[in-house]
């Protein structure tokens, strides 16, 4: 699955000024193109095709978190203040100068509100704090219910894997067994009477392979 690479600011370079169109007439109509690639969405873009309303129009033209041609992504508005927030500041908790912890000043309920505008700008929630390591997507998840008919599978691939190297395996078990017997009477006394340097070249090395 797609894991961030780039750094957070090289890609907040990369905001594009949101665009509305009006519905193609006719259905179906063709998927909006951008983020796919070879028909499959790559990555979340806003959808242009929306019909607006008066009071769309005014929320969109009214508010300084709706201005897309000043919008910049380090300091953000929220919708219905005209306050702007520091990016990521504002949005992580923070400590006073007497060494106290307090909430972020933006609310849960806001932050949400500057996640939609980096949406619209073609932008991923880059301040997401697992960001970087990523999540795991719901298809990768392990399936629920019962558990042997997939098990089963996997074991039997695992068995057609080995298989394919079975003699191999087999030879490197005859050896492992060999080198792991015990030394015989007349390899001791060599070994005793001869020295090991001496006997070295003589006698097989004893190995137990470690478990």
């Amino acid at each position: 699955r797609e894991v961030a690479l780039e750094s957070r600011f090289d890609l907040l370079e990369r905001a594009t000024e949101p665009k509305f169109a009006g519905e193609c007439p006719g259905t179906p109509r063709r998927e909006f193109q951008d983020g796919i690639v070879a028909g499959i969405r790559v990555r979340p873009v806003q959808n242009p095709y929306v019909r607006l309303t008066a009071a769309q129009k005014y929320r969109l033209n009214n508010w300084p978190s709706r201005d897309w041609k000043g919008w910049i992504p380090q300091r953000a508005h929220v919708r219905g203040s005209r306050r702007k927030y520091r990016l990521p500041e504002d949005i992580s908790p923070y400590k006073d100068e007497l060494g106290e912890w307090h909430p972020p000043r933006v609310s849960g309920r806001y932050k949400a509100d500057i996640e939609k505008q980096y949406y619209m700008h073609n932008l991923p929630w880059v301040w997401a704090n697992n960001y970087y390591q990523g999540s795991v997507h719901y298809m990768d998840r392990e399936p629920k219910g019962k558990t042997y008919w997939y098990k089963k599978e996997f074991r039997r691939a695992q068995v057609a894997e080995a298989l394919k190297r079975a003699d191999q395996m087999v030879d490197d078990y005859r050896k492992e067994r060999r080198e792991k017997k015990r030394l015989s009477w007349i390899e001791s006394m060599v070994l005793e009477f001869a020295g090991e340097q001496t006997a070295l070249p003589y006698i097989r090395q004893r190995r137990i392979p470690k478990m």
